[in-house]
């Protein structure tokens, strides 16, 4: 069991009583990240708890290799539970050498940095220097030119904000190539995705776009005055130990052992570009984090068991609203819960940068977590693959069925085919 954290002034567990009741009473309406409890007629005897599956690893190793099989070099996974971390991995970590995939290398967590960002923002509003429904142009004066955007709407990805990333990668390799070594300011980016319509009323619906979280932070160095990186250091990495993850911008390294990224052209049959080296200044507070399995089994497990925020908060962050129409997937506060086939919800993120796919998930009481990853990009299938890891790791083995049997969905689809990966980035395969 990890050792408790000490108290820190920007980080108790116990919330005053005045926060708890404002930020019960800021409650969006919203899908529930947990069922709220129902009375039972009393019985003679407590019913028995749920059994929790033990993870398949089978199945996990099998989803690793779906993702090579779709075109990624190599992938890996680390599952971690009661029972401690099991860790496998397939295929290679480097083309050139011939280095095989290592669940200790390091590797860059694209937009699994947003719940990174979220926390930092999160634990700003428990010391009172922000509120979620407050304006953006509250705290960046003149920054947004619709004084509606709250600082809620950039977490829940309901701004209206556009993507700035959808023109800046319409075309793969040459729009990575112009940017691998470019380095931009925060208000660059920002104007970029301004210069574009915007995609929905703010709070009118979801729409997943970058530009949120570059203003989340500008957020964070404008109320602490200081860099983001500032900031995940001293309120995340230190106090979780998690001495493989840092923020890397502008250095294109990543130091130590690390896996190298693999980008797919647009065109079919077109060399792998190894895109390892780049400034990821195009994300930032988005999407430049570098991390490795261990320490985001880590972070997940320990935000879900409240070790970064107050419970108050945490019930904010895990309100969720629908992404799609699956009824599988939704979104809350920088926070993607995905409800699995077996009636598992897990929590997390996916990451996607050039050469990386990554997700990184726990259950709700922060007991089970999984980071899985693939290194290469552009290549729906290989994400979609990846993401198999979790039903493996958080449902089991499942049985098989009958030979003459076909499971089917009411719309007479096969109801266990993997639904496709979302996409955090722009993609053509």
């Amino acid at each position: 069991m990890p050792m408790p954290l000490p108290l820190s002034s920007h980080r108790r567990l116990t919330a005053s009583a005045a926060l708890i009741a404002a930020l019960a009473g800021v409650l969006a309406p919203a899908t529930s990240a947990s069922a709220a409890p129902t009375s039972a007629a009393p019985t003679s005897e407590a019913p028995a708890p749920a059994r929790t599956p033990a993870p398949d690893m089978a199945g996990v190793v099998a989803a690793l290799e779906s993702a090579m099989a779709n075109g990624a070099p190599g992938a890996m996974a680390r599952y971690l539970g009661p029972d401690g971390a099991r860790e496998r991995a397939v295929g290679v970590r480097d083309r050139r050498s011939g280095a095989a995939m290592d669940t200790r290398a390091r590797f860059r967590i694209g937009s699994v940095t947003k719940t990174f960002s979220s926390v930092v923002l999160l634990q700003l509003v428990e010391e009172g220097r922000l509120t979620l429904d407050a304006p953006v142009n509250t705290y960046l004066e003149g920054l947004l030119p619709d004084d509606r955007i709250t600082v809620r709407h950039l977490l829940t990805h309901r701004s209206g904000l556009a993507d700035y990333t959808n023109a800046m990668f319409e075309r793969t390799v040459p729009g990575f190539e112009a940017v691998r070594n470019r380095v931009f300011s925060y208000q660059e980016l920002v104007d970029l995705s301004l210069a574009e319509p915007r995609t929905t009323e703010p709070g009118a619906a979801y729409a997943y776009s970058n530009a949120n979280f570059v203003v989340v932070g500008m957020l964070i160095e404008k109320l602490t005055g200081r860099p983001v990186a500032d900031a995940y250091q001293r309120r995340i990495i230190k106090p979780l130990r998690l001495d493989a993850t840092a923020y890397v911008h502008p250095d294109t390294r990543i130091r130590g052992t690390h896996v190298r990224g693999y980008l797919h052209p647009d065109e079919a049959g077109e060399p792998l570009v190894d895109s390892t080296e780049q400034t990821l200044s195009w994300a930032q507070s988005a999407g430049a984090v570098i991390s490795s399995p261990a320490d985001l089994n880590t972070f997940t497990s320990a935000l879900m068991r409240g070790r970064l925020l107050s419970p108050a908060t945490l019930e904010e962050m895990t309100t969720v609203t629908p992404t799609d129409a699956t009824g599988t997937r939704f979104y809350g506060l920088g926070l993607r819960r995905y409800d699995l086939t077996c009636g598992t919800q897990v929590y997390g993120h996916t990451g996607t940068v050039q050469g990386y796919y990554t997700y990184a998930f726990s259950t709700r009481d922060g007991r089970r977590s999984l980071s899985a990853l693939a290194n290469t990009s552009n290549h729906g299938a290989a994400n979609t693959a990846l993401g198999n890891t979790l039903e493996a790791a958080f449902c089991g083995k499942k049985q098989s069925p009958a030979p003459t049997a076909r499971s089917t969905a009411p719309d007479g689809t096969l109801d266990h085919a993997p639904l496709p990966a979302e996409r955090d980035l722009p993609e053509r395969h």
